[in-house]
């Protein structure tokens, strides 16, 4: 169980980033984000859905048998990726349909189900707000950087405007994908446990 009575703080994009360090959403990341584009329309679409369900399941009453409630947030979410599909298909109608799958796969994402009883749930609303908002930064955090580093490597370029030559096309496998957020994963960790010591000392 999580320290709740700590003051504010943001954990939620470094330390615990949901991707980097606590691996709850990593399958869009890995996968379907190998452009800046890409990570732009999964990080907007994750806003939507899992800010939006998180807010409004809070007035889920506790009293509600665990597994009733995950079916609710479930629904709830599943109500969401609606308007949040509408939505990304008129602003970006190209990129949301490459990325439409994994926009779906959050309706069932971890945060929703893992954090909110275990971290969100326990804690004044007011401060929750801002902390669910910190947590989806680190998604968001996560998906630019490995967005950049792909589109880079395997396009050459940054939004689909060409900067250099591409220099590595297989960047844009999910193998890849893989490697990468590992590697940006020891990274995170290793400021992480740095601080610490620093802290400490």
């Amino acid at each position: 169980m999580e320290n709740n009575n700590k003051p504010f703080s943001y954990d939620g994009l470094f330390r615990q980033n949901i991707v980097l360090v606590s691996g709850l959403v990593t399958a869009p990341i890995i996968i379907a984000c190998t452009t800046l584009m890409h990570a732009l329309v999964l990080s907007i679409g994750f806003f939507m859905i899992s800010y939006l369900s998180i807010l409004i399941c809070r007035f889920i009453p506790s009293k509600i048998a665990y597994t009733f409630r995950i079916v609710l947030y479930a629904l709830v979410a599943a109500v969401l990726y609606i308007p949040t599909i509408l939505f990304l298909n008129y602003l970006f109608p190209e990129a949301a349909n490459q990325v439409m799958l994994y926009i779906g796969l959050m309706t069932v994402n971890s945060l929703l189900f893992a954090k909110t009883e275990s971290r969100f749930y326990l804690i004044p609303f007011g401060k929750m707000v801002v902390d669910v908002f910190v947590y989806i930064l680190g998604f968001a955090l996560a998906a630019f950087v490995v967005g950049f580093v792909r589109e880079i490597l395997a396009n050459g370029t940054l939004f689909g405007i060409e900067i250099c030559p591409a220099i590595m096309p297989a960047a844009s496998s999910p193998f890849f994908g893989f490697i990468l957020v590992g590697l940006l994963a020891a990274l995170c960790r290793a400021i992480s446990e740095r601080r610490k010591e620093r802290g400490n000392g």
